[in-house]
């Protein structure tokens, strides 16, 4: 029998649709959970929507929203040098007691913490320690688990000092979102990865992409336009996949892909490209799985 895991639906993978086509894609991709931003939850509010029809239309859906992601605020600095553009610097700017109550209004049970400040900026590895510490211990008093995500173009760039972080600051609702995407484009370390203990990995994003960056294009870019399907691109998907099986660390996983490609298509297409992928990718790796799950037609 397979390991029972949670199949994500990453909300990047859906990011053009309006809320109610992704909660129905993603129970028709089979997946169980369908994560969502502060911004989408504004965004789904603006259109009359209540955070009650939100947990209500997934349910019915077979579904679950879950995972409140990114919050940066927390952080002693977090206004990114690289971003202009007004709808990403909202991504971004949530303030962390408005994070929090969003969270716990959608009766949300883990969330991601991110570093935006710029990548050569000084900020002291205990300073970020201690207020990672902080969020942890405020998310615990709602019920949240708080997992931090190393971002290779901002200050926070790998799985090295993400590590440190989450192993000083020694809370035991904390752990680690490791983003393929992040990780190989970032300062990629297997043994590292290899020693960090499995339950301090919380959940799994599978990414795919070119080896090499388009030079006319910024690491950004290629981050949030860029990926493809995992199994689609040049990405050793397959052993970082065995990798993480090996150390028992996939429990809550599923692809995360920011591409102007999927942002074209149809609902019913991204569904089927995503499952088909995915699907793909962990037999592959030789991963005993039951996906897709299938919650509606």
């Amino acid at each position: 029998m397979a390991q029972k895991r949670e199949y994500i639906m990453w909300s990047g993978n859906v990011r053009n649709l309006p809320f109610p086509e992704r909660i129905r894609v993603t129970a028709k991709a089979g997946f169980d959970v369908l994560t969502l931003s502060p911004y989408d939850w504004l965004d789904a509010m603006r259109t009359g929507l209540s955070t009650a029809d939100l947990i209500a239309m997934a349910g019915d859906a077979g579904i679950r929203i879950d995972h409140l992601d990114p919050l940066a605020r927390w952080a002693p600095e977090w206004m990114p040098d690289n971003i202009t553009e007004p709808t990403y610097l909202a991504f971004l700017a949530c303030d962390t007691d408005d994070f929090l109550r969003i969270a716990e209004t959608l009766r949300i049970t883990s969330m991601s913490a991110i570093c935006s400040f710029p990548a050569g900026a000084e900020v002291d590895v205990d300073r970020l320690t201690e207020a990672f510490a902080t969020l942890c211990d405020r998310a615990a008093g709602v019920g949240v688990r708080c997992d931090l995500e190393f971002v290779p173009m901002w200050g926070l760039r790998d799985l090295e000092t993400a590590w440190a972080i989450v192993d000083g600051a020694d809370r035991a609702n904390s752990g680690l979102i490791f983003d393929f995407y992040h990780y190989l484009r970032g300062k990629p370390d297997d043994a590292l990865l290899e020693r960090i203990p499995a339950d301090k990995i919380s959940s799994v994003q599978v990414a795919d992409a070119a080896e090499k960056i388009n030079p006319n294009i910024s690491l950004f870019q290629d981050c949030i336009f860029r990926r493809v399907q995992p199994g689609e691109g040049d990405f050793p998907v397959t052993r970082l996949l065995q990798i993480l099986e090996r150390k028992g660390a996939i429990r809550r996983i599923g692809p995360e892909v920011f591409s102007q490609v999927q942002d074209q298509m149809s609902g019913d297409r991204i569904a089927d490209v995503t499952t088909h992928a995915f699907r793909r990718v962990l037999d592959a790796a030789g991963i005993d799985h039951d996906f897709p799950r299938r919650h509606q037609d």
